[in-house]
């Protein structure tokens, strides 16, 4: 979830380092919300300085592959990218803000990357921040999880491995036009017995959690961001 060195008021530099293309306010905004004034943030992504072309060539996935993520480039439009490369780039990216000082990096995704590391910088990561958080919260309490993609449903199914009662699964872009699918997935979640409902991707927002209660889901929602920021705020306080 971390590693590197000790966080505290010493801290003056924060990098956020996104799957897609930087900067992504719309997956930042709830932690940067929590940051202290004196935390200067960078943003970097996997995806920058590449067109759509070039994004797809090194990083894409192939349709329907398991360990696919979704992200989205500066022109609005969405990518399907490939788990372990992305984690590759992700680690270069790690590397070169390291090497220009900075003392935390968050990592703007709840996917897993298996090996990633800081030698020095403090590395938050959300999957497994986001996941022991839930786990704690929400124990014994039925709960549904949605996730961006499909393909997705059998990878967080052994993520969520800990959460008990075993959760339920349904999908739903946070990159759609509108939020009728989330909304309809969240319905069918609650209707089949879901107490919580936890939004697993960087990309839903504050905005997605108040389109749920205009919808009239009235179950606890928790956003990944919102869990991010609770726990990296008082960590740099």
């Amino acid at each position: 979830m971390e590693q590197g060195k000790a966080v505290g008021t010493t801290v003056r530099a924060l990098a956020f380092v996104t799957i897609g293309q930087a900067p992504r306010p719309d997956l930042s905004e709830a932690v940067e919300a929590a940051l202290p004034t004196t935390v200067r943030a960078r943003h970097a992504g996997v995806l920058d300085g590449l067109d759509r072309a070039g994004a797809l060539a090194r990083f894409g996935a192939a349709p329907g592959a398991p360990g696919t993520l979704i992200s989205r480039l500066q022109d609005g439009s969405t990518v399907t990218l490939d788990a372990a490369a992305v984690g590759a780039g992700l680690q270069e990216r790690i590397d070169e803000l390291e090497r220009d000082g900075v003392d935390v990096i968050v990592v703007l995704c709840t996917g897993e990357f298996p090996g990633l590391r800081a030698r020095r910088a403090r590395l938050i990561e959300p999957d497994a921040l986001v996941t022991a958080y839930v786990e704690t919260l929400l124990a014994g309490n039925p709960t549904g999880v949605i996730v961006p993609l499909p393909e997705q449903v059998a990878d967080a199914r052994e993520k969520w491995r800990g959460l008990a009662p075993a959760p339920a699964f349904a999908t739903a872009s946070p990159y759609a036009e509108d939020d009728a699918g989330l909304l309809a997935a969240a319905r069918a979640l609650v209707d089949d017995g879901a107490q919580a409902l936890v939004l697993d991707c960087m990309g839903y927002a504050e905005r997605h959690r108040a389109a749920l209660r205009r919808g009239g889901v009235t179950v606890p929602v928790l956003t990944s961001g919102a869990m991010v920021g609770a726990w990296t705020g008082p960590l740099l306080g």
